[in-house]
């Protein structure tokens, strides 16, 4: 496989590790890359995750899905994921497939972090 068509970079904000993503989330190309960085993180146990969309120029219905399953898999995890800058675009698919009220979704990634520590926890 050659080179992605998703650059993801990741950094650490308090405890929630934000990742933010650049590209296109595609068929077999960026939903596997991001299916191996949630993997990567769980695996160091980062559980919280608040996911950058602003830089997504275009994504598939399978990006979308990965994204569920990914929601699914760090929720298994004992944490859990945001989404933060949706464009137009990936609203829509979100709305057409049924996933608007699946993820907690902010305008702006400050929001987002601070969403993890602003609930008690259960």
């Amino acid at each position: 496989m050659g080179e992605s068509k998703l650059n993801i970079v990741e950094r650490q904000v308090d405890d929630v590790m934000v990742v933010t993503l650049t590209g296109q989330i595609l068929l077999d190309d960026g939903d596997l890359a991001f299916r191996r960085q949630v993997h990567d993180l769980i695996g160091r146990g980062c559980v919280r995750i608040v996911v950058d969309l602003a830089g997504v120029t275009y994504i598939d219905s399978s990006g979308v899905g990965m994204l569920a399953a990914k929601l699914k898999t760090v929720r298994e995890s004992g944490g859990d994921m945001r989404l933060v800058h949706l464009t137009s675009r990936s609203q829509r698919l979100l709305g057409m497939m049924k996933l608007v009220t699946v993820f907690e979704t902010f305008e702006n990634e400050a929001e987002a972090v601070r969403s993890f520590t602003a609930r008690p926890r259960a």
